[in-house]
């Protein structure tokens, strides 16, 4: 469904992504888990062509564009078949919930008020916000603001969601009303590629789990071989050092 070949981007003199590739299937959940650095959220920006890779090709569908040449017509339709969620949510603060979540079918698709409100009332119910359609950005929570996101990713029926640390900027709290939403796009078959630092929700939700570092892809598997057989000693040691699961089963290398 989405494949994303050797992608290759440099910020200046520092190479950040060493031609990267990735096959993601309809209805998967990938997770990309990393240090800090490793290129994931410019690897998920350049598939989502937010930051223009160097080289690098991009295949939808039946559909293939050049991640560096992509421009016009050809990126318009490639925008129009993906969604993008936003770590730090960037929602219009002079815009209702539901005037964020319909702004790009009024604007890009041309569709009328009363049917595009349709729409986005239809989805803010459907992220647990029917009742906040009118509250402006600063009348929201952070998890209540990441689910308008997350609702106006949606708006457009895109064949894949992109999601940039959704909850970095959430507490404990919070974090759990965003992921539980995530979760339930996923048990739809909603199709996602979510970079992320919470492991349980790796573990649990995920199809397929990818570990990068240094702008390379160094392992990746479905979740369960990725968890509980790493193939990799780096992959085991982040696996142990970055999750309190594991930790609480003295993981010991061999599995849990």
């Amino acid at each position: 469904m989405l494949e994303l070949k050797n992608v290759h981007k440099k910020f200046g003199e520092t190479t950040v992504l060493k031609d990267v590739s990735l096959k993601v299937d309809k209805g998967d959940v990938v997770a990309i888990l990393g240090p800090s650095g490793s290129g994931k959220t410019t690897f998920l920006r350049c598939a989502g062509y937010l930051n223009r890779a160097d080289s690098g090709k991009l295949i939808i569908g039946d559909e293939e564009y050049d991640l560096k040449k992509i421009k016009g017509k050809d990126l318009l339709r490639y925008r129009s078949r993906v969604g993008f969620v936003f770590q730090s949510f960037n929602l219009y603060g002079n815009k209702t919930a539901l005037g964020n979540v319909t702004l790009g079918l009024k604007v890009a698709q041309k569709m009328k008020k009363e049917d595009a409100d349709k729409i986005g009332r239809k989805l803010l119910e459907k992220v647990g916000l029917s009742d906040r359609a009118d509250f402006y950005p600063s009348k929201l929570s952070g998890g209540q603001q990441q689910r308008v996101a997350i609702a106006r990713a949606l708006a457009t029926n895109p064949e894949v969601i992109f999601f940039d640390e959704p909850t970095s900027a959430l507490d404990p709290e919070l974090t759990g009303e965003v992921l539980n939403v995530i979760k339930e796009l996923a048990d739809e078959g909603v199709t996602m590629i979510v970079v992320t630092h919470e492991m349980e929700f790796a573990r649990k939700v995920a199809t397929k789990v990818v570990f990068m570092e240094n702008g390379e892809i160094v392992e990746e598997n479905n979740s369960k071989d990725f968890f509980e057989h790493p193939q990799k000693e780096r992959t085991r040691e982040f696996i142990y050092k970055s999750s309190t699961w594991a930790a609480d089963a003295q993981y010991d290398g061999s599995g849990i």
